[in-house]
Parts: structure tokens; sequence; C-alpha cells
């Protein structure tokens, strides 16, 4: 079991494969918008006169799934990310949890695209109060959407602010979505028929894959930094007087006495050496080939811990 790979390991490191995610995912959406613009040519085929496969504004089709699927992998990448940023020891405040409530909110968005979630609450709210309030009631659910999305999302951008690309594709995300949005009311290309969807859905689809490279790319981030490869934030101090580095990943004592540091658990060399100004006690690497076992692991910790005891007594 200890050779087995971690949930950790399968956020991409490379920023190459993220361009190539982007690439694969934009092709993929012109794919289905293009077969979109060519359905009408096989309505004579077909005994209703269109594909329901290729139909961008229908239910059950290919463009709904690839929505859904992409909020679902956002939705499992912001849980990666909960999962390794709630250890920070800098986060006094807990702003991690608000990626258990950006997952829940992309799992939400993920069962409306198959289950057409806010056409339902567009009718309630239009029998609830009498009044479709624009158009055909669509306001109704873009105000929920635009004031639950518009908390997390602020709350997310203000975590994820120390990676610039994460942050970056973050507001690509909300821009295109501001722009499905206004082709849904009508504001962009008003009566226009087949463009508008193509304009509206092809936004939408985009925004959706640009959201999954936000989780992943902020996952790559929380995973570096917690592996040691980005530089320090700055120390925290424990009760004893320590000091601990979230960069170095390692305490040092603030009394002029010994360091102990703790490197990261990897395989990759760093990209930074740990400079310490004292004089290293102990240090844990795993070799090259291989991860350390249970019983390695346990017998290095025996060591340090009589280590420790045999500087407490000198």
């Amino acid at each position: 079991m200890d050779e087995q790979c971690r949930l950790t390991d399968l956020v991409p490191m490379r920023l190459g494969s993220y361009l190539l995610i982007l690439i694969v995912g934009a092709g993929i959406i012109a794919g289905l918008e293009g077969l979109y613009h060519i359905m009408p040519l096989l309505a004579p085929l077909t005994s209703d006169g269109r594909v329901a496969a290729f139909d961008l504004d229908g239910e059950g089709s290919l463009a709904v799934w690839f929505s859904s699927m992409t909020l679902a992998l956002a939705a499992l990448s912001a849980m990666l990310v909960y999962s390794v940023r709630r250890h920070r020891r800098d986060d006094y405040h807990g702003r991690y949890r608000v990626w258990v409530w950006a997952a829940l909110a992309f799992l939400l968005m993920s069962l409306d695209e198959t289950a057409s979630l806010h056409e339902g609450f567009k009718e309630m709210m239009t029998w609830l109060t009498g009044n479709r309030v624009f158009g055909d009631g669509s306001i109704w659910w873009v105000a929920a959407y635009f004031f639950a999305l518009g908390v997390i999302g602020t709350r997310l951008v203000a975590d994820m602010r120390e990676c610039g690309l994460s942050t970056l594709a973050m507001l690509a995300v909300a821009l295109c979505y501001v722009v499905a949005v206004a082709a849904q009311l009508g504001l962009i290309l008003p009566e226009s028929g087949a463009r508008g969807v193509m304009l509206e859905e092809g936004a939408e689809m985009l925004g959706n894959l640009l959201l999954v490279l936000a989780m992943l790319l902020h996952a790559r981030h929380v995973v570096l930094d917690a592996e040691g490869f980005l530089p320090a934030r700055g120390a925290d101090r424990d009760a004893d007087g320590y000091v601990y580095d979230a960069g170095d990943g390692g305490w040092s004592a603030l009394d002029g006495g010994d360091i102990l540091v703790h490197p990261p658990r990897s395989s990759r060399t760093p990209a930074r050496a740990i400079v310490a100004p004292l004089p290293v006690v102990e240090e844990i690497t795993a070799p090259l080939s291989r991860k350390l076992t249970k019983q390695e692991k346990k017998a290095l910790r025996f060591r340090l811990e009589q280590e420790r005891r045999r500087r407490e007594e000198r």
C-alpha cells in the first residue's frame, strides 16, 4: 500500500498539461458547436426535424453531458484542494472551509445541467410571486445563481490570490458566465435564433472548462506549497517557542538553539534549497527510487525522539 499513488498524484504538475487540457477542451466545444450548426442539414433525415444529441439547447445532448462532467470534475478538484489546504498552519480563521462550499456549489451546478433545476426554480418563483419580472422569468434563477456564486466566488478568489494563474482563470470563468447569462436574457444577439444559442452555450461550456482548469491549477499550487517548493509566506510559532516555516516545511528555534528541518516527502528536487542559519540536527529524506515504508518512517521518528531527549538532557 505504501507504493500506491495518492490523490494528489493525480494533479498535473507540468504547465504544459494544462495547455493541452485547454486545447482539447476547446476543440470539443468547437466540435459540438459545429454539430449544432449542421443539424438543420440532417433534419430531413429525422422524424422530428432535430438531432437530440447535437441540440445545444436541448436536454440529454452531448453539450449537456460535457458541461455536467466538467462541473463534476471541478467539484472533485475543489475537494482535493480542501484536503490539502486545510492543513496549512497559518490559516487561523479557517478560510479553507470555503472550498467545501465551492465543491457543493459545483456539484449542484452539475446536477442542474442534467435535471434543469433552474427551470423548475424559475416556474416556482413565477407561481409564488405571480410575476416573471423580465422576459420568460429566467431572471429568477439568474439572481439566485448570481448571489450564491458571487459570495462563494469572491471568497475563492480571495483565497486563490497567491496563485496568479488560477486567479486569472477564475476571472475568465466569471466573464464567460456573464456572456452566457446576457445571451440567455437576450441582451446579446436578441432574436438571433441559432447564433444566440451557440453564443450562450459556447460561453457556458468554455466557462465550465476554465473552472476545471482554475481548480486544478490551484490544486497544483497548494500541493507544491505543502511539499515546500514555493517561497515561504511567513513563520508560525508554536507554544514551545519554535517557528514553522510553511515554505521550508521545518521547525526552528528562536533562542539560538538547534534547528530541526523536515523536508517534504517528494521524489522531485526542490526549486530552491532549504537554508538554515543554525546547524541541522536531523533530516528525513526518502530515496529517489521509492518512498519510505511505514517501518522506516517509524524508525526515523524513534531516532528523532531519542535525539530530542538527549538534547533536552544536555
